[in-house]
């Protein structure tokens, strides 16, 4: 213990050095909030895209974006729990079912799900409904596509997208149900040119938009605001 003349005086020293201390670094801290955000899938144009806007606008509330790829299930439960902070981006109205996470209302992407298929003359005009009467695979925790076929007999959802497509060439499956632009690049990386066909019209068109844990809340208005301004 610090006592008499020379005490005070060293006690009143390390005060005035702590509070120093604490008001120099506690803002810079502060400046260096960091949250991971699930993703999942496999990362096409429209995901990088999304991906390197969020990060931009992130960075202009002083915080940094690591993206953490996962299964499509898992990845919403881990956001959903907050073991990570969010989610790049899902179709609207997620929140209904996972209640933690708040949904930016400005849309990141709109994106086309399509059908590819060997026989490039299946009928898809009647959209989701076309897919009762034809088998299809897709990529498991793809919740957009879940719930438009629930019900739906004919449908098989797969771990692994590439599986999918290569159930389709053994005949397994018609159809197999995906984002245009990442079915597009899977297709080149698969060397199936000309062997798969994008079926059109587009089975359909959705926004795609941004999700937070509840934890980061006021961060998520400064997020959403910051974002109608470049709407």
């Amino acid at each position: 213990m610090i006592s008499g003349k020379h005490g005070k005086t060293i006690a009143t020293w390390l005060y005035a050095f702590g509070f120093f201390f604490l008001s120099n670094t506690g803002p810079a801290q502060a400046q260096q909030e960091n949250l991971r955000i699930a993703t999942f899938g496999q990362g096409g144009p429209m995901e990088k895209n999304a991906a390197a806007y969020l990060t931009e606008h992130y960075k202009n509330l002083g915080v940094q974006i690591e993206f953490v790829n996962l299964p499509g299930n898992r990845a919403l439960q881990e956001s959903n729990s907050g073991r990570l902070d969010g989610e790049l981006m899902r179709k609207a109205g997620l929140s209904m079912e996972y209640p933690n996470l708040l949904q930016i209302s400005v849309p990141l992407a709109s994106t086309n799900t399509v059908a590819f298929a060997l026989d490039k003359n299946i009928d898809v005009d009647k959209g989701w409904d076309s897919l009762r009467k034809h088998t299809f695979s897709y990529e498991m925790g793809t919740k957009l596509i879940e719930q438009n076929t629930l019900g739906f007999s004919t449908g098989h959802a797969e771990q692994n997208i590439k599986a999918a497509f290569r159930q389709m060439l053994h005949r397994r499956v018609e159809l197999i149900i995906i984002d245009e632009q990442a079915g597009l690049q899977l297709v080149r990386e698969m060397g199936l040119e000309g062997t798969v066909h994008m079926l059109k019209p587009a089975i359909s068109t959705t926004q795609l938009y941004h999700y937070v844990h509840k934890k980061h809340a006021a961060l998520a208005n400064k997020l959403e605001i910051l974002l109608l301004k470049n709407y």
